[in-house]
């Protein structure tokens, strides 16, 4: 059955939640339709995909909607802790600087995350119920944590008396979330020193949920160890020798092991090409080419050529037969945590600071920004771009930059003792103005 864009946007209504939806940017190309009550969930049917005459017609951004998330000036940066996970993610983040949020008021912003994905993914399975929607990263996403177990509790009303079974424990899995999610791409799964448990793996499995994992080795023979590795446990795996996690090039060997089938859902998938960056090539038809004379089960790569250029429907139609003939999946990335300074959106004047939402650079990814990712103005980008995704005809989507979450995370200590000692052993920083808070 051939949905209209009005039996479209009925499907999406009746899929709706109560709030704190997506902000979308884009307007329907369909006749209006009386609007529903509460949010609209999603990009608006018929919002046209990512076409250059889009871009430069596109209707003006939303205006900057005051934060719905509380966000204090920095005080004072936390001081250098012993080698605990803590301290590797602030490597990795960079250093970032305590907020002064009262600990009631600090929101849950692995679940804000969270619901991004989940209307997302609800939009896109409501329009096709075969769109594959795949997270990169995010795993502890997927059960209740500890941190969010404690500030549930510095939130709870002391005085209410709540049955124990009426609290969400920790480590119990989001099926909701889950639900939402066709599976899961690790991150060095068989060559990084940090693993998710296989028995933690084959909870998930359970679930329905099935996983992928990018292993970037030290060697040709920490890669092939790595590749046998994933086979044994039913992992789909890119294994390379690239410590850049750029991916420039289409490798020359076969993919192993080499599938003749075709490939319908990730269930059937044996092997997988992760392709990104298409600088190396001259021209786009040279970049396609060269993705086209492979035999991988699953491509994930680009919707754009060198960034700005985005594929056509009948470009990505091609992509989705191996070099043999038969079929495969086609998946998009898409990054819902960082903007991209070389992606269609972003705008000339904009900065650090300008719009507020733009918050910071991220250390190690040149051209890469820390977004207020809860924000209505990003969420409207976010939304704009999954709608041209699915008008392209992608087989799915890999969320890139789920867990930009950490960072708020570390910004907001759930221990007051942390947050006073590390305010304790720097000067204060210069106070800056705080946005201006919901009324």
């Amino acid at each position: 059955m051939t949905l209209t864009r009005a039996s479209l946007y009925a499907a999406v209504a009746a899929v709706s939640l109560c709030s704190g939806g997506l902000l979308m940017a884009a307007q329907s190309a369909a006749p209006a339709a009386p609007t529903p009550p509460g949010r609209q969930l999603g990009p608006p049917p018929g919002a046209g995909n990512l076409l250059e005459d889009d871009v430069n017609n596109a209707p003006p951004a939303p205006v900057e909607e005051k934060p719905i998330i509380p966000v204090a000036p920095p005080q004072a940066r936390p001081s250098r802790a012993p080698d605990t996970s803590t301290d590797r993610t602030k490597m990795l983040l960079g250093e970032v600087e305590i907020l002064d949020i009262p600990l009631d008021q600090i929101p849950n912003y692995r679940e804000i995350m969270r619901g991004i994905v989940t209307d997302l993914a609800t939009y896109a399975h409501a329009r096709d119920q075969k769109f594959i929607v795949t997270t990169r990263g995010g795993f502890d996403m997927l059960a209740w944590s500890q941190r969010e177990y404690e500030l549930a509790e510095v939130k709870r009303d002391p005085l209410a008396k709540e049955p124990a079974d009426t609290i969400l424990r920790v480590g119990t899995p989001l099926r909701l979330y889950i639900q939402g999610l066709n599976g899961l791409v690790l991150n060095g799964q068989f060559c990084a020193p940090l693993r998710v448990p296989h028995d933690d793996l084959d909870d998930m499995k359970k679930l329905g949920l099935k996983f992928l994992s990018i292993d970037h080795c030290k060697d040709a023979a920490g890669a092939q160890s790595a590749l046998q590795a994933s086979i044994k446990t039913s992992v789909v795996s890119h294994t390379d020798i690239d410590r850049a996690d750029i991916f420039t090039a289409v490798p020359k060997a076969k993919p192993q092991p080499e599938n003749p089938r075709n490939v319908q859902v990730l269930g059937d998938a044996r092997n997988m090409l992760v392709m990104l960056d298409s600088a190396n090539y001259a021209s786009r038809e040279e970049w396609l080419a060269a993705l086209q004379s492979t035999n991988y089960d699953v491509l994930i790569t680009d919707a754009f050529y060198k960034g700005k250029q985005n594929l056509t429907k009948a470009e990505v139609h091609g992509l989705k037969f191996k070099q043999m003939g038969a079929r495969r999946l086609v998946l998009a990335r898409m990054d819902v945590g960082f903007a991209e300074d070389q992606r269609y959106y972003w705008k000339r004047e904009w900065r650090i600071g300008e719009p507020s939402w733009i918050q910071a650079f991220v250390p190690d990814h040149p051209g890469q920004y820390v977004v207020e990712f809860w924000n209505p103005a990003w969420k409207a980008i976010v939304g704009k771009y999954f709608t041209g995704l699915m008008d392209l005809g992608f087989d799915g989507v890999v969320f890139d930059g789920v867990e930009a979450y950490r960072r708020w995370e570390f910004r907001t200590p759930l221990d007051p003792g942390q947050a006073d000692a590390a305010r304790a052993t720097k000067p204060r920083a210069s106070t800056a103005a705080a946005p201006a808070q919901p009324k």
